[in-house]
């Protein structure tokens, strides 16, 4: 195993670069081989647990992705769609696992890559009930809503063909492996559009560099022009939806943002053929109520805010 992890970049990757560098230190620098428990350090090892930690909206988010692709396989296997009581009757069930996971503390130190831990539940955190009771109505709320889209109006057509649905893959972008992973891409068979959709539970918000950044891909992975990819983002949440297109003004700029990260975080490595990182005191805190509150790894941040 590589002392060092690979470099590569995505996009919350950066996200978690720009909110705090030392909470991004130990996300993709100090968690590294903490899985090793025989030879890692006592440190390694609690970052890696810590970087395991989950919350509430991140299990719900991850569950309504998992409801979405269930209907879509089943469209594309010739199946009746699931009912819309089988889909949140499931997703509450599992959201309950997840809660009954996290009473076990033990069971998830000694796995806690394949068992869930909240983190609202490890920290003791006061915001539980509160998110529990929102979670209980974003469920019902984005259940109702995923067969109303226009996405599965289109599924729901014949003449639609799906190309992905929730695959990783990688692109090269100045010299670096870029990781997408769309959360359902299809082709109307009528003009040949391919569409590009990414499901959200949460508030809507702009979200067009991602999709920016997915057209790109597709441009390049399947070698269409960029007049016929749609790009849709499904607010399952409200019910809504924003449609976007991609000019190659949009795809240069964003594709020049992404350079800019890059050069930043490699200004983090002492050594960029091992991706070696430079010491930690260099990945400077960047504290704040917002951000330290639900960070995983405010156990071991003396920087927090408080």
């Amino acid at each position: 195993m590589a002392q060092y992890p690979q470099w590569s970049y995505s996009q919350s990757r950066a996200s978690m670069f720009d909110e705090c560098l030392r909470k991004y230190y130990y996300q993709y620098y100090g968690a590294h081989n903490g899985w090793k428990t025989e030879t890692a350090d006592e440190m390694q090892v609690r970052l890696y647990r810590l970087k395991q930690l989950s919350n509430l909206y991140l299990v719900f988010g991850d569950l309504a992705h998992r409801m979405c692709e269930s209907a879509v396989r089943s469209r594309e296997e010739g199946k009746d769609k699931p009912r819309e009581h089988f889909l949140e009757q499931m997703m509450r069930k599992l959201l309950n696992q997840a809660y009954v996971e996290s009473m076990d503390q033990d069971q998830w130190r000694q796995d806690p890559k394949n068992r869930v831990m909240l983190s609202e539940m490890y920290y003791g955190d006061d915001t539980l009930d509160d998110r529990i009771a929102t979670i209980k109505e974003r469920v019902s709320a984005c259940v109702s809503n995923l067969y109303q889209t226009l996405t599965w109006e289109d599924l729901s057509r014949a003449s639609t063909t799906i190309l992905e649905i929730e695959k990783w893959d990688t692109m090269l972008l100045h010299d670096t492996r870029v990781y997408v992973k769309m959360d359902l891409l299809y082709r109307r068979r009528r003009n040949g559009n391919i569409v590009i959709v990414d499901w959200k539970t949460g508030k809507e918000d702009d979200f067009s560099d991602q999709l920016m950044l997915y057209a790109s891909y597709v441009k390049e992975h399947y070698q269409v022009p960029l007049e016929h990819i749609e790009l849709r983002v499904e607010y399952l949440l409200t019910g809504t939806h924003k449609q976007y297109t991609a000019t190659e003004e949009d795809i240069a700029k964003v594709e020049e943002n992404v350079g800019r990260y890059i050069e930043e975080m490699r200004s983090c490595v002492a050594d960029e053929y091992y991706n070696r990182p430079k010491d930690v005191s260099y990945f400077t805190p960047m504290p704040s109520h917002r951000a330290c509150r639900d960070c995983n790894f405010r156990e071991v941040c003396s920087e927090r805010a408080v």
